[in-house]
Formats: C-alpha cells, sequence, structure tokens
C-alpha cells in the first residue's frame, strides 16, 4: 500500500509527502494517520549532522518501504534533495546520510493495521533541518 498523504508540518525535522504520482488517489484518514505515525517515529531517531547553517538549509526527500510488520525493506533511496546551492554542494551527502541514519536507527515502525498495512507500506518522508512547525 503506497501511503499517499499531504506535506504534514512536523517539527523540525521530518515531514511524510505526497508522492508524485500520474493520478490523484483518494486520501483516507487511516493512511494520513499512518504517515503522520511513522514520520513521528522516524523524527525522533534523526541525529543532527555537523555541518555549518547553510547545510541545514537542505531538505531531503526518503523513499521507505516497509513489511506488513513494520520492518524496513532495503534501504531507504533517496528521492531528492532541495536547497543545494554551490555553497552547501559539500554538505548534501551529510544530510542524506543523516535521514537514512534515522530511519535505519527506528527498524522497526509501528504501522496501524486500520491503516491496511497487511501487505506493507511505502512512504515518502522529508527531512527538513530548517523547516518550523
Amino acid at each position: 500500500m503506497k501511503a499517499v498523504i499531504p506535506m504534514l508540518a512536523l517539527p523540525a525535522l521530518l515531514s511524510a509527502c505526497a508522492p508524485q504520482a500520474p493520478r490523484v488517489e483518494a486520501l483516507s484518514p487511516a493512511a494520513v494517520r499512518a504517515s503522520a505515525e511513522v514520520a513521528e517515529q522516524v523524527r525522533r531517531c534523526y541525529r543532527h549532522p555537523r555541518v555549518p547553517s547553510v547545510g541545514r538549509g537542505i531538505s531531503t526527500r526518503l523513499l521507505v518501504r516497509y513489511t506488513a510488520d513494520g520492518e524496513l525493506v532495503g534501504l531507504p533511496l533517496l528521492v531528492w534533495q532541495q536547497g543545494v546551492s554551490p555553497e552547501s554542494q559539500p554538505y548534501a551527502g551529510r544530510m542524506t546520510e543523516a535521514a537514512k541514519q534515522a530511519v535505519l536507527r527506528c527498524n522497526p515502525v509501528r504501522l496501524p493495521q486500520e491503516a491496511g498495512a497487511s501487505r506493507g507500506s511505502d512512504f515518502y518522508l522529508t527531512f527538513s533541518p530548517r523547516r518550523s512547525a
């Protein structure tokens, strides 16, 4: 099951985002809750990398796949990074690594059963260290 949800305003680090899909899918309240729950779990596992403030302007989106039991399937995949400039480019890798490590640290996650997690789920998680609620 792909969790398709809108951008969530979680404090200072992480949001679950809707994938760029060719068709519009209705959002069920259960899918929104499941995505918010996963984002909150992973947000608590995030550790800020040691980068200057210019590096903290980089947002990183990962595709994360889980089994029905909340176990990570493979490694998180980098989808895109935003805010990378010539000045911040040297820190892009560290920002990606910090995001991936948060996902790995929080494995497994709790997936609510009402979200239809019996088949597993895909989530797009966006890490934005400068983002505020």
